[in-house]
């Protein structure tokens, strides 16, 4: 509930120190930023020591970051460059848990199990985003700013306390992953250059960072719907905020429906018809007319690229070795995060160039985020899904 919570609550500091919409757009771009900086460095550290150590340390490095943000606000002495370098600070914080989080779930759970727990953690996440930001509003207009803070906080102190509900069996297994992980004494330097050479070699953990690195690119699209329906359907806010919403619903959905499904290694022919179904969703937006039909399509839009993101993310960790787990993760999630603040100007520049009339940007994301997912089977995955000769 934290990191939705905090989706809302840097934004909403920048805005009362300055007023401009601008400025707090611009605070959303430190968890963008944190990926750049220290994805490579992060991976390399997690597979260094204990993921369920990383994590809690994390959680301390975000509750400070917030218990600090709220005693700044209380005392009126928070700064812009000062709320963006915290900022900055907990999206770094939140690179090094993501990574972690990734790992001990590998240590915890295979086959069947991993998709399921996968699924019920990105089910976790996607009903936080969904539903923390207006939490924190309304704690903000409720009980201040500063107390929303304070409770933003309170979700990392939270976090970090049920690590301690975690069996000792369950923490002897992450243990004992972790001491072959540890056995390299190599430079850091080395490490990273390891973890980027396995990812070039891996010709299945390679098409799959380019699908998912295709899919944040042409979903940034989705960033125009509330302009959209908005500015061109003329739906009022309450409409907008339901197209929107049913976004996050389908995300939920996508999530669950990951649960149901077997072995990773068995569905990357589901990966890559999810992400053609996101494709098509999101360029038929481009010829809606109605509210109801636009929340439908981003309900399949969400629907279906959380679907693929959870399957992708439990195939990279059952195939990837252990050791390198951290490394190929984090470097397989910054080309896919890069690919998005990319997608998001292009989209915004060509909407600009047809008058402010996303509908042909839509069309174009789709037809093209479709034939990405045909590339990528054809380019291997078809191959590899026919082999029969992954482990399992």
């Amino acid at each position: 509930m934290g990191d939705g919570l905090a989706f809302l609550a840097i934004p909403l500091v920048v805005l009362s120190l300055t007023g401009s919409p601008f400025a707090a757009a611009l605070s959303s771009a430190p968890r963008t930023v944190g990926y750049l900086a220290v994805g490579l460095i992060a991976g390399a550290l997690v597979d260094r020591f204990h993921p369920r150590l990383v994590m809690m340390l994390m959680d301390v490095v975000r509750l400070g970051v917030f218990l600090s943000l709220a005693l700044l606000a209380h005392a009126g002495a928070l700064r812009v460059w000062l709320v963006l370098a915290l900022a900055l600070l907990a999206s770094s914080a939140g690179v090094f848990f993501d990574t972690a989080l990734a790992v001990m779930v590998r240590d915890l759970a295979r086959g069947e199990r991993l998709v399921r727990a996968n699924s019920w953690l990105e089910a976790t996440n996607q009903t936080s985003l969904a539903v923390g930001p207006g939490l924190f509003g309304l704690l903000t207009a409720v009980f201040g700013l500063h107390t929303a803070l304070f409770g933003n906080a309170a979700t990392y102190l939270c976090s970090l306390l049920a690590f301690f509900a975690i069996s000792g069996r369950q923490v002897r297994v992450m243990a004992g992953e972790t001491g072959r992980a540890r056995s390299s004494l190599a430079s850091l330097r080395h490490d990273i250059a390891e973890g980027l050479r396995y990812l070039r070699s891996s010709r299945l953990v390679s098409l799959l960072t380019m699908s998912q690195a295709f899919a944040n690119f042409f979903l940034a699209a989705t960033t125009l719907i509330p302009y959209f329906a908005h500015n061109v359907l003329g739906l009022g806010s309450s409409a907008v905020g339901l197209v929107v919403g049913a976004g996050g619903v389908g995300g939920v959905a996508g999530a669950l429906a990951a649960s149901r499904l077997g072995t990773p290694l068995r569905q990357l022919r589901t990966i890559v018809v999810s992400t053609a179904t996101m494709g098509l969703s999101l360029g038929a937006m481009g010829l809606v007319g109605s509210a109801a039909v636009l929340a439908a399509l981003n309900f399949g839009v969400c629907a279906s690229s959380v679907l693929a993101l959870v399957l992708i993310r439990s195939t990279r960790q059952a195939v990837v070795p252990r050791a390198l787990l951290g490394r190929v993760t984090a470097t397989a999630r910054m080309t896919a995060l890069a690919a998005s603040p990319l997608g998001i100007m292009i989209a915004g520049g060509l909407a600009g160039l047809h008058g402010g009339n996303p509908r042909l940007v839509f069309v174009g994301a789709g037809v093209l985020a479709a034939a990405a997912a045909l590339f990528v089977w054809l380019a291997g995955l078809r191959t590899i899904a026919r082999a029969a000769q992954l482990p399992q």
